[in-house]
């Protein structure tokens, strides 16, 4: 014999409350009102009663598809090396040639990676740009985005002054490990640079590699504007910028 099914709490309260009646009672009369009408006017019904909650649903489908399609179907790029030009004009041309060029070098072709070069030189006698400028910078390096900087020798002397820097030797010695005739090129160019640390202690180390008159820069029709190489104190990708100045010294 079966058990005797008992009224559960919620079946005694949709028998036992009129408002829930009523919400049920008027909810089965939409249906069947909705449903008796023709097409054209069921659209119209429905979009003058319902147009916001079909405008909520769609922003949300919206919203979850461009999150689905970022994260999983075609996700951004990751920047693998970030180089802040900070030294003279160059054009989309020559920051797209360059970055192929790099690209090659020390990307995988199969990797989901790329070079971002982003200019970061005034071009106006503003000071609210400059100003706009240097906390971008200050942004972007405390979160660790820049790899390398591009500068001429005032500004590398700041940088290093400010403690934006890191030495170059590490990474030189890196170089002539693995490549001694590209290194004895690259020694040739190294800057070294006597300052005073945001700390007031005494340094002098290579803090650059002046690439000013770059066999490839030329090639790519650079204009003729002192550019010294040089590493951030944040960068995230050193093995990356390293890769990126031997391919200058090829």
């Amino acid at each position: 014999m079966e058990p005797e099914k008992t009224e559960s709490e919620f079946d005694k309260f949709k028998n036992d409350t009129p408002v829930y009646a009523s919400f049920k009672e008027k909810l089965h009369n939409e249906k069947r009102k909705i449903r008796e009408m023709p097409f054209k006017k069921k659209v119209e019904y429905i979009w003058e009663y319902y147009k916001f909650h079909i405008l909520v649903v769609i922003i949300i489908l919206a919203i979850a598809g461009g999150i689905i399609n970022a994260v999983f179907i075609n996700p951004r790029a990751q920047v693998t090396l970030f180089i802040a030009w900070s030294t003279g004009f160059i054009t989309d041309e020559q920051t797209s040639e360059l970055k192929d060029k790099l690209e090659e070098k020390i990307i995988d072709p199969k990797a989901n990676e790329t070079v971002e070069i982003n200019m970061f030189y005034s071009t106006s006698d503003d000071p609210s740009m400059d100003a706009a400028q240097i906390q971008r910078l200050a942004a972007m390096m405390a979160a660790g985005m820049i790899d390398v900087f591009v500068v001429d020798y005032e500004l590398l002397n700041d940088y290093a002054r400010f403690g934006y820097l890191q030495p170059m030797e590490p990474i030189l010695n890196d170089i002539r490990r693995i490549n001694p005739a590209v290194y004895n090129r690259i020694a040739e160019h190294a800057v070294v640079i006597e300052y005073t640390s945001f700390n007031d202690a005494p340094a002098k180390n290579i803090m650059g590699i002046n690439i000013t008159d770059n066999a490839l820069l030329q090639s790519l029709n650079f204009f003729d504007f002192e550019r010294i190489f040089s590493l951030s104190i944040s960068a995230s990708h050193p093995d990356n910028a390293m890769e990126a100045l031997i391919l200058l010294f090829e």
